[in-house]
């Protein structure tokens, strides 16, 4: 369900005919449960921070590349989970409500690097899935802040999802 909020909001957003070109750059927060299904859904919370950067395409549409690093790793009993980093790409629809909020969403692909260990357990996870969010988005100006759900990796037994914020400045 959540992916096919997702696709609506891109669709909605592609569809837009008006065109405003511009980059942007800003920093994210993420704080990510770690689980993974071999350890009897543990769920680890870990922090990351990074840098956003995109090109909105059109006042509905951007493009935007994000590089986030772990800032703490988590240890849960004898289980401990750290991120070491995340580089991904999205889609970026948005949907105004009125001058300042946009409902947001995110369909796009990112690479995790990310260790999961404990007793007879050690894993270390660094491949490329797909991701997808949505949210609420404020804006004044050239300013932008975003708060939302985000799904960054669900694969091979790990997922890490979290709660997002991101700050960004329009050129």
């Amino acid at each position: 369900m959540k992916k096919l909020i997702c696709v609506a909001a891109l669709a909605t957003a592609a569809a837009s005919p008006v065109f405003a070109e511009g980059p942007y750059l800003g920093a994210a927060y993420n704080n990510l449960s770690i689980t993974d299904s071999r350890i009897g859904g543990v769920e680890l919370d870990v922090d990351t921070l990074g840098v956003v950067g995109g090109y909105e395409l059109s006042p509905n549409l951007a493009i935007e590349g994000r590089l986030l690093t772990g800032v703490d790793e988590e240890t849960s009993g004898p289980f401990r989970a750290e991120i070491d980093s995340y580089i991904g790409v999205n889609l970026l629809g948005k949907l105004p409500l009125n001058n300042e909020f946009s409902l947001y969403g995110t369909l796009g692909y990112g690479l995790l690097d990310a260790n999961i260990s404990g007793p007879g357990f050690n894993t270390s996870d660094d491949d490329g899935g797909m991701s997808y969010g949505g949210g609420v988005m404020f804006t004044t100006g050239n300013v932008n802040i975003r708060a939302g759900y985000e799904m960054l990796y669900d694969k091979d037994n790990i997922e890490a999802e979290g709660l997002n914020l991101t700050a960004t400045f329009a050129f």
